[in-house]
């Protein structure tokens, strides 16, 4: 249903300029934006800047890491609302709302007092979210190091829209032996990380075993999502900062960084790597 809203990329004229060569026009495709509104039993609590597919499943990742919603059972009913008028309206084209009602209603002074928008660039980890205590995670997963490193190829294998127009991040989710069960692609890192948690949820998916790689780096609130979820293994083959190795230490999540060309740096709890 949510794949409708919008294409995953849109045509544009644009001058292409080569050193020493003239101007040329072409037709280049780059990634669409959506501005997507969340309401939560009638109260908008968020504004994401997203790529236009996956929606559900990054809704339900976004509630349930942001702490909205305590667990994906709460959730009664969850629709994405297309108003036709909109496909002329302007810049207005560009957005939609999704209506979620929960069965344990929110604290409704706290929704409104982290009401915000959040740009494709910059994750959003609410205050009173960081505040709650995490399990530490318990899994005695063992994952060999050769799967590790075929994790960057199989995700760059498997990447849809990013090999149509580029300018996408990608999240994926494997299992202790690098099979992969599903990839989520958008222009926001931490939007990737929510659809993941939305699939697992929604799928009903069992998490001691599994691994996410994403072309992100790892930074404070994508090691807190992670946690949450309880997988045991994040893998990035970019960086990650030095509060997220802190954190990951502190909740037993191994965090691996720069993960390509044959190498990676495990920064924490390397015992499940061999």
């Amino acid at each position: 249903m949510d794949g409708k809203v919008l294409k995953s990329g849109r045509k544009i004229r644009i001058k292409k300029i080569k050193a020493s060569e003239i101007e040329a026009e072409k037709i280049d495709i780059i990634p669409s934006e959506l501005l997507l509104t969340i309401y939560l039993n009638n109260i908008s609590i968020s504004t994401i800047s997203c790529s236009p597919f996956n929606l559900i499943e990054m809704t339900i990742g976004f509630l349930i890491n942001n702490g909205y919603v305590d667990k994906y059972s709460d959730i009664n009913l969850l629709k994405i609302c297309n108003n036709e008028n909109n496909e002329t309206a302007g810049q207005n084209k560009f957005s939609r709302k999704i209506e979620v009602f929960t069965t344990v209603k929110s604290d409704k002074n706290v929704i409104l007092k982290n009401q915000k928008y959040i740009s494709s660039a910059c994750g959003s980890i609410d205050d009173f979210v960081l505040g709650n205590k995490l399990q530490k995670i318990k899994s005695n997963v063992r994952v060999n190091s050769e799967v590790i490193l075929k994790l960057n190829i199989e995700t760059l294998k498997h990447q849809k829209h990013k090999k149509a127009h580029g300018g996408l991040h990608s999240a994926a989710l494997f299992d202790k032996n690098g099979s992969i069960s599903v990839i989520m692609e958008d222009i926001g890192r931490h939007n990737c990380i929510d659809k993941i948690t939305g699939h697992i949820l929604t799928k009903r998916l069992p998490i001691n075993d599994k691994i996410i790689f994403t072309t992100g780096r790892l930074s404070l609130d994508i090691i807190y999502k992670i946690s949450k979820m309880l997988i045991p293994v994040i893998v990035t083959n970019s960086s990650i900062t030095y509060s997220a190795a802190i954190m990951a230490r502190k909740l037993n999540l191994t965090a691996i960084g720069y993960a390509r060309g044959g190498r990676f740096n495990i920064y924490s709890c390397p015992r499940r790597v061999t």
